[in-house]
């Protein structure tokens, strides 16, 4: 024993006492060496082995154990994707899920293309406007595909693959806002429903859409003039026929350009023109910034530079419900020139 009275090997005679300060000291020294050999924190002990990456649960929440919440957290278990509601809808135009969207039908949208900022990045992309993908659009479990087919119509192998996976097609074409009232009674069709005031919600909010399109419009007399350009590398004019030209009527202003379709202008050709108010719609800021350079360069000539106003109105670039609820900044636009 550390603290007994001890003798002397080979002798009857007692040890000497030890001191009581050596006893402490002895003392302390055994704690210590407990510690390091059973203490929870000690580096010295025994630890269970680590777990496996493997072994994390099996239904860990989809990106969790890639994503800095799983790696801080650790796996977490699956919380079930809420099922979307039926019809559960792809879409690969922009335009149509901005529509959707607008028409608070967020929640069917299952698939969309790349360039559909409307929805969530969560949503699987499934195709765009020229192309789709098989395995992704079945794993989406779309019950109905909206598509904006180019001229030359829908291609062949995406219609026999909706055909055979039985998701019901919609083709719909978008140029004018008589388009539009077409694709709400598209929307309303694959709803099971009628476009009207009176009804369901989405009644009420389809039928309160198609009455805000104003179709066929015309700009009533003496109504302001404006230029309206869209692009400015090249300048790109929107010509008479456009949808933008009925959202210019619309909104009580007359389109300054007499052609049809959308019309390449040179800053001279600008200038021949003689506007008196130029709008530009962009994409972007900084698209915004740079049209509003080029305008300043124009040699306007002797009357000088028109009214100018642009800016950054990525919604009314494409005709939907959305171009249609934000006509009124075409309004804001003009009020705005100087």
């Amino acid at each position: 024993m550390f603290f007994g009275r001890m003798k002397r090997s080979g002798s009857d005679e007692p040890a000497p006492k030890v001191p009581l300060l050596q006893r402490a000291i002895a003392l302390s020294c055994s704690l210590a060496l407990i510690w390091l050999l059973f203490a929870p924190n000690s580096p010295f002990a025994t630890k269970p082995p680590a777990k496996r990456a493997d072994s994390a649960v099996v239904d860990a929440a989809p990106g969790a154990a890639g994503g800095a919440a799983g790696s801080e957290a650790g796996a977490q278990p699956r919380v079930a994707a809420p099922k979307s509601p039926s019809p559960r809808i792809a879409s690969t135009s922009p335009a149509i899920t901005d529509s959707l969207v607008a028409l608070g039908l967020e929640a069917h949208v299952v698939g969309r293309s790349p360039f559909c900022k409307s929805v969530s990045e969560s949503v699987p992309v499934v195709g765009d406007l020229r192309d789709f993908d098989a395995e992704r659009l079945a794993l989406s479990g779309a019950e109905v595909l909206f598509v904006q087919p180019p001229l030359a119509g829908v291609d062949p192998a995406l219609r026999a693959y909706c055909e055979s996976k039985s998701i019901r097609l919609v083709a719909r074409r978008l140029e004018s806002l008589a388009d539009v009232e077409r694709l709400v009674d598209d929307i309303a069709a694959v709803f099971g429903v009628e476009p009207n005031v009176g009804g369901s919600v989405l009644e009420r909010s389809l039928g309160g859409a198609r009455a805000s399109i104003k179709s066929g419009v015309a700009a009533p007399e003496g109504a302001r003039q404006v230029l309206l350009l869209v692009s400015a590398d090249p300048f790109l004019a929107a010509g008479r026929g456009t949808y933008l030209d009925e959202l210019l009527a619309g909104a009580t202003m007359a389109n300054q350009m007499e052609r049809t379709g959308y019309i390449e202008l040179s800053a001279e050709a600008i200038a021949a023109l003689g506007p008196t108010t130029v709008l530009g719609v962009t994409e972007s800021a900084a698209g915004a910034a740079r049209m509003r350079e080029l305008l300043e360069r124009v040699p306007w000539g002797e009357k000088g530079a028109p009214a100018i106003s642009v800016s950054a109105l990525p919604e009314l670039l494409s005709p939907s419900l959305v171009a249609v609820a934000k006509r009124d900044e075409l309004v804001r636009l003009a009020e705005a020139a100087r």
